[in-house]
């Protein structure tokens, strides 16, 4: 009985892998796999960690099914910890894909969506970085003693 429980995992980290190969495959198509893995390095590497664990639960449940013993075990594992595996794998897969699953859509349309909205927020975060560092050049802050006690004042380059 416990062999059945492999079943709902399988039909997740199905959709995971399929999603995961989707975005990357996209990306290509698009000419977009340069510019998304320069902007942001990691997306792909922790996409690569998610599917890997995301196939954990088909070996764990091609073992059990078959029976298979590992090397230096003397018997298969035990179905209850087979299924626990797959399932810590599986929730493993999850975590890291945790604040990305907004990327991960059910059609190509839906996929081709979010690769330009993911490049186009990477594209904002630099943007934003950029203004900011430029604002920040032209802030000073000066210092003024007014009764005693010191008090912070902002004043832009052009107002000294």
């Amino acid at each position: 009985m416990i062999s059945y429980a492999y079943l709902p995992m399988l039909v997740l980290s199905t959709f995971l892998i399929i999603s995961i190969r989707r975005f990357w495959i996209c990306t290509a198509r698009m000419g977009l796999m340069l510019e998304l893995s320069r902007r942001a390095p990691k997306l792909l590497h922790r996409d690569i960690m998610a599917a890997v664990l995301a196939l954990v639960p088909f070996a764990m449940a091609f073992i059990d099914w078959f029976g298979i013993t590992l090397p230096r075990q003397s018997a298969p594992i035990p179905p209850l910890f087979g299924a626990f595996m797959a399932a810590g794998s599986l929730g493993a897969s999850l975590a890291i894909l945790n604040n990305s699953l907004h990327r991960l859509a059910g059609a190509w349309a839906g996929t081709k969506e979010s690769v330009l909205r993911t490049l186009a927020a990477m594209q904002i975060i630099d943007a934003t970085e950029l203004a900011f560092s430029m604002h920040a050049d032209k802030i000073n802050i000066v210092k003024q003693e007014s009764a005693g006690r010191p008090s912070m004042i902002i004043q832009s380059k052009e107002e000294k």
